[in-house]
């Protein structure tokens, strides 16, 4: 378990925001429900998505939340190597409706990348991002693979960020 103060790692940040990093079975009941409602409230409620957002390999994930004050603000998942990918992949990123255009997206996901690096180091990261957000992964070191796909009606594209080590 992870559970860190956002101004240590990054002091320019917001003030107040602590990251929590835990496999499925050490959740409880209800942060479980937290990051549920906002899986649901985002993917379904916000972009539509129709399929149901809980699937198999939540069982099989690093689960990763960003909670300012204490109220839910983000989160991604992080499948372990072989499971969806060869390598270790972030999935499901989302920022709730309140903490968005704050730079909280970068910070998670900067996050989960040093904690990947810690627990599978010499591994790449995938991640299937939708394509509108290409840039804001190619920031963060990903590069795309593959040609475009739609996956729920939404355009998304396939990239690969090399191993730090």
């Amino acid at each position: 378990m992870l559970f860190c103060h956002l101004n240590k790692l990054y002091p320019h940040a917001m003030t107040n925001i602590h990251f929590h990093w835990a496999r499925l079975e050490n959740l409880s009941g209800p942060q479980f429900h937290a990051i549920m409602l906002a899986r649901q409230t985002v993917f379904i409620g916000e972009q539509h998505i129709c399929c149901p957002d809980a699937d198999d390999h939540d069982t099989h994930c690093w689960h990763l939340t960003a909670l300012h004050d204490g109220k839910f603000a983000a989160y991604l998942r992080v499948v372990d190597p072989g499971e969806k990918y060869p390598e270790p992949s972030i999935g499901r990123v989302l920022t709730t409706q309140a903490h968005r255009r704050i730079g909280l997206g970068k910070h998670i996901m900067q996050v989960a990348i040093d904690k990947i690096a810690e627990i599978y180091p010499g591994q790449p990261i995938r991640i299937s991002a939708q394509s509108h957000l290409q840039p804001f992964y190619a920031k963060l070191g990903f590069a795309t693979v593959g040609d475009e796909y739609l996956e729920e009606g939404i355009p998304h594209i396939e990239m690969l960020r090399p191993s730090a080590r």
